[in-house]
């Protein structure tokens, strides 16, 4: 009975404080509060102060305050979504009150209201409304050097992002936030950035690197005991397992998320789900089915749209798999479990198209093509077969980011330089004057007045140092997120231009000249492959070549048709981060050496062999050696004459790296590169 009577106690002093309220100021958040007291028990009383408090918000006597009008829309459309569920309303409200902070300049409040809308927008599944209010609040941060709820912005527009299959923007978002969150120093919340780019890499086939950011994130997480956050990172790590063959592992991570889920009074739904892809994996499909329809039954109340149709899906595809395998030549046990699985499907597709999950409609459009196609319904089969592959070409081209290319950036870099290190000098020179008025202050100790004037002094030097770090930390964090701009419009510049380059060549019918294009293609994606790697790295200085190497070998072997027969190894010994000076050329050398044993070196039937190292020499030199197993050139051939373009453009590039090519020609095709570094040739 305590808190009813503590309830209404509260409510009858503020019907006593509403009465002799003096001021109209004191009288609307007392109303308001009356409001919030009657929310979980008395909609009605709830509405009728809060329209009271309206009401009185907009009278004359208020027009200079029009933080209330907002601040009560606020209030009341959350008293409608909390009674009545009716989030048309709570959107509208929250709207409205954005309108009101707006136009009065109320940045933090429209900042706290817009926050709140892209939130229920999430939570509603309305992943693009989401994004689309996140960004704002980014947007206008940068654009009025404000900071109001900027990390979580970044974070929440990645995650959205995420789970529209945007994983480029998904990138950018929430390597953002990392960095701001490491910029300004607070970093409390930085493991939920951490966690969500964990997802991202996981998406991109970065298993291991994905573990890593998911591991930073749950030590956060323990630190603060967030028992939620815990679990959800034992699940991730767990999917990525499942993604590596590593099922044991997989097993055990789930049991640990159920371990801290149970203690939330969770649904098992999700660790039935979990264990049950990792039965699928090891290719027992009765148990597969036996989870999967324990996560159907276990489903709660309120579960995302998205999360429940993959569920569903799960338990179609179970059923699938158990038909075919199980009882494939049971006619009557098969067909009963062909026709279970067609309502779980359209129940799935219904859900997953009601929010446009991309990912989770492509799935059931999959499975629908298949279910209808087992029991005779063909023309739905043909249709969701065609829905299908246009879902997986949308998908595929919104989470593919092959084209981030190089731009001129000399001018903007040198002038915020310039900035910073005047900036830097007037902060030397501050230091040195503070040191000087400190001597005086010693000298002076005797002289009252003297002490006081100079201890003015300092502090007003204090002030002015201050002001001039934060100066310089936002040139800074101006000249990173600059960098980054540029970076992702010339990304869609080289895009126009190999669409262009792949248009043209479809009219060339020459295969010599189509050969032509394909090789100028190829050096284009070569070249935005390395801006690529820049910009999904939290430092934007340098890339791992050896990453670069096997995403490089990846491209090329798909196009020249070799991925299943020639076996490619890349191995980096020691230090192989470059910058874009260096990465650019030797990238370029890379593409020309793969390309060429791809096309010439294998035509034998033996298994192919390619293999890319790369390692230091010490003091800025380097060497880059690519071999392979097969036939080689011709004895009589002398690389330094070759007039091949490609070969020409091998020997020009090692030059501006200050090296050399050596090619020699035993048990295949073998290539050495030395070259020297960016800093060692500026030494030079």
């Amino acid at each position: 009975m305590c808190p009813v009577v503590s309830a209404q106690t509260k409510i009858d002093s503020l019907i006593e404080a509403r009465l002799v309220a003096n001021h109209d100021t004191t009288s609307v958040r007392i109303d308001i509060g009356l409001g919030m007291a009657f929310e979980n028990t008395d909609f009605d009383s709830a509405l009728f102060y809060y329209q009271r408090a309206l009401q009185l918000s907009r009278s004359s006597s208020l027009k200079e305050f029009p933080r209330f009008e907002g601040l009560v829309l606020e209030n009341m459309g959350f008293a409608y979504y909390l009674a009545k569920r009716d989030r048309d309303q709570l959107i509208k409200n929250l709207k409205m009150a954005m309108f009101i902070y707006q136009e009065e300049g109320l940045l933090e409040d429209l900042a706290n209201a817009e926050n709140n809308l892209a939130t229920h927008y999430s939570n509603f599944s309305m992943y693009d409304s989401a994004v689309y209010h996140f960004d704002q609040i980014i947007e206008r941060n940068l654009a009025n050097g404000t900071d109001y709820h900027m990390a979580t912005s970044y974070s929440s527009s990645g995650l959205n992002s995420f789970y529209l299959r945007h994983l480029d923007k998904a990138a950018e978002r929430l390597l953002g936030a990392i960095r701001y969150s490491k910029s300004t120093g607070d970093t409390a919340k930085i493991y939920a950035p951490y966690l969500n780019y964990g997802l991202v890499l996981k998406e991109q086939g970065e298993y291991e690197k994905a573990k890593e950011y998911m591991r930073a994130s749950q030590a956060k997480l323990k630190l603060i005991d967030h028992t939620r956050g815990i679990a959800l990172t034992y699940t991730n790590i767990g999917q990525v397992l499942i993604k590596q063959d590593s099922l044991d592992g997989a097993f055990q991570s789930f049991t640990d998320a159920w371990s801290y889920q149970e203690k939330l009074g969770f649904s098992k739904v999700d660790y039935y789900n979990n264990v049950a892809w990792i039965e699928k994996q090891r290719g027992n499909y009765r148990k597969y089915h036996e989870y999967a329809l324990e996560a159907v039954k276990t489903i709660p109340e309120g579960y995302a749209p998205s999360s429940t149709g993959d569920v569903l899906g799960t338990l179609v595809e179970a059923k699938l798999l158990l038909a075919d395998s199980v009882y494939f030549d049971l006619t009557n046990e098969k067909n009963k479990l062909y026709r279970e699985a067609l309502p779980y499907a359209e129940r799935g597709w219904h859900l997953a198209d009601s929010v446009n999950a991309g990912n989770v409609k492509l799935g059931i459009a999959e499975l629908l093509a298949t279910v209808n196609s087992k029991i005779g319904r063909f023309e739905e089969a043909f249709k969701y077969s065609q829905i299908a592959k246009r879902l997986s070409e949308e998908i595929n081209d919104q989470a593919k980011a092959d084209a981030i290319a190089r731009m001129t950036t000399e001018f903007e870099t040198e002038r915020i330089e310039g900035e910073n290190t005047l900036l830097q000098e007037t902060q030397k020179r501050q230091t040195a004057q503070l040191k000087q008025q400190r001597y005086l202050i010693a000298g002076a100790l005797l002289v009252l007045i003297l002490i006081v004037s100079i201890s003015l002094i300092i502090q007003r030097n204090r002030l002015k140092l201050k002001k001039a770090n934060a100066i310089v930390q936002k040139s800074l964090r101006e000249k990173e997120l600059l960098l980054k701009e540029i970076h992702h419009r010339v990304k869609n510049n080289l895009q126009v231009v190999s669409s262009l380059l792949d248009l043209q060549s479809r009219g060339i019918e020459d295969e010599g000249t189509l050969s032509t294009f394909m090789e100028g293609q190829n050096r284009v994606k070569a070249m935005a492959l390395i801006h690529q790697k820049l910009y999904q790295n939290e430092n934007l200085a340098t890339i791992n070549f050896e990453d670069y190497a096997n995403v490089l070998i990846g491209e090329l072997s798909t196009i020249y048709n070799k991925q299943s027969d020639v076996k490619t190894v890349v191995n980096g010994k020691g230090a192989s981060d470059f910058d874009i000076d260096t990465a650019i050329p030797l990238g370029l050398i890379l593409n020309e050496l793969i390309s060429n044993a791809y096309k010439y070196a294998f035509r034998g039937e033996e298994q192919g062999a390619l293999s890319v190292s790369i390692h230091s020499l010490g003091e800025g030199k380097h060497q880059l050696i690519v071999e392979d197993n097969g036939g080689g050139l011709p004895d009589s051939f002398d690389f330094q004459k070759a007039k091949s373009l490609g070969l020409r453009l091998v020997r020009r590039l090692a030059k501006q790296l200050y090296g050399n090519v050596e090619y020699s020609n035993i048990g295949g095709a073998k290539f050495v590169i030395n070259f020297t570094d960016t800093l060692q040739r500026k030494a030079i």
